[in-house]
């Protein structure tokens, strides 16, 4: 991965004008070269310390996000039967409903009394499925 990404910096060099090679700049002293530039140092140790596995003294600042709600792991059926990712938003979850609605209504089969039968149980589970996670998730 290391080769990949000295090359991807070297071609990124050779298109901004900088014509040092990543073996030159390993061996001026470091990814970041010898510049006195204590801005782009400070960069430079930042995505050092990022590859490395870091958090990379800006990005802890992310680390601050609100956490995302826990899923009800119940619900982990009412997902499958809606064909989206468990813990999908409801959003998707939505578009999901309405266009299983759409393609197993049993208006659409009322022409054969098997499909017919088989579609009011399908979309019977559908609106359930809907149903539950719509009144766990809360209604958006």
């Amino acid at each position: 991965m290391d080769t990949f990404i000295d090359k991807l910096a070297d071609l990124l060099r050779a298109l901004l004008g900088d014509g040092e090679s990543s073996s030159q700049r390993r061996s001026a002293g470091g990814a970041g070269g010898s510049s006195d530039d204590p801005d782009l140092r400070e960069a430079w140790d930042e995505l050092d310390d990022y590859m490395k596995g870091g958090t990379g003294g800006r990005a802890s600042s992310r680390e601050s996000r609100r956490p995302e709600p826990q899923v009800d792991e119940s619900l982990r059926p009412d997902y499958a039967n809606l064909e989206v990712a468990f813990g999908a938003d409801m959003e998707t979850v939505r578009k999901s409903y309405r266009s299983l609605v759409l393609k197993y209504h049993p208006d659409k089969h009322a022409g054969d009394p098997e499909k017919h039968r088989v579609a009011l149980e399908i979309t019977k589970k559908i609106n359930e499925s809907f149903e539950r996670i719509r009144s766990r998730q809360g209604r958006s």
